[in-house]
């Protein structure tokens, strides 16, 4: 069984191999911390790299979401750059933090809980400006095209898009079994590939943030919209309530498959919420993915 990890945007300090160890570290950490009898080195994984690509078409991301604060909530003076939100990080070797979850008697200082205060208020703010744009999906589209131009590309540029599933179909291999995880941006590409990986087989798919369920996203998808026919066991959906980019389940239509998308709420970290670091070593997670390596009983 091999474990397909698919990445989103704002991968460009990143190579494939500096990307993968990062997946593998989180991965990792939850593992330890869920103390699932597993062996982690026993496990098959790969993560194709299409974070190049926007370098190549010399274009770059441009997101700084303080443009977007009111001014009540820009001047609490947040102890971190919000341009930062999705799963870019700047540090050589960053370093893995455990989720909160995982220290229930921690005793936060007045500063980081004031810090968690900061964050919930910003990520209320922009649930809220999401909220309001899947209402108006040309605003939305043009949100995109000018913040988020890796998104825009693979969404509207059919070579960039070309591009993105041939590196991550050179991953596939028809005689064995896949398990897709698939994070922000991933997972809408996976999502595609999914009904393009003719004799491949899919046998779970595990979305992170995704942001399918707004319109916008939903419009540049093939019509119609519908469970790949490639997934041949459940598709798992893990969303964070404060991850204001990807804050809703995948339950109404046109998302309201037969069987169901199982959708579960989670909490990641407070102060980046859409990260994959929060997303990969939550428990819910781990066990989904850990499962589904499991023989089907």
């Amino acid at each position: 069984m091999k474990i397909l990890f698919i990445h989103g945007m704002n991968q460009q300090n990143y190579d494939e191999k500096s990307l993968k160890q990062y997946w593998l570290n989180a991965f990792q950490t939850g593992l330890r911390n869920s103390q699932l009898n597993i062996d982690f080195h026993s496990l098959d994984f790969n993560l194709p790299f299409y974070g190049d690509l926007l370098s190549k078409h010399h274009l770059y991301n441009s997101l700084d979401l303080n443009t977007f604060l009111p001014k009540s909530i820009a001047h609490l003076h947040l102890p971190f750059h919000l341009g930062h939100n999705d799963t870019m990080v700047q540090e050589h070797k960053p370093c893995i933090r455990s989720l909160p979850i995982f220290n229930p008697e921690h005793s936060e200082s007045l500063t980081q809980r004031l810090s968690i205060f900061s964050a919930l208020t910003r990520d209320h703010a922009f649930k809220e400006l999401a909220l309001f744009l899947n209402h108006y999906p040309k605003l939305h589209e043009t949100f995109i095209h000018k913040f988020l131009i890796e998104t825009y590309l693979y969404l509207s540029n059919p070579d960039f898009m070309h591009e993105v599933h041939h590196r991550i179909m050179s991953h596939l291999r028809p005689e064995i079994d896949h398990i897709i995880v698939a994070h922000s941006l991933g997972s809408v590409i996976s999502y595609n590939l999914l009904h393009l990986c003719i004799g491949f087989k899919i046998h779970r798919f595990i979305t992170l943030g995704s942001p399918l369920a707004f319109k916008v996203i939903q419009e540049k998808l093939s019509l119609p919209i519908s469970r790949p026919s490639q997934l041949q066991g459940d598709w798992f959906n893990f969303y964070s309530p404060d991850d204001f980019l990807t804050a809703f389940p995948l339950s109404e239509p046109p998302f309201n498959f037969d069987p169901p998308i199982i959708n579960q709420a989670i909490t990641t970290f407070f102060q980046n919420p859409h990260s994959i670091n929060g997303y990969l070593q939550h428990p819910a997670v781990i066990k989904s993915i850990i499962e589904g390596l499991m023989p089907e009983k």
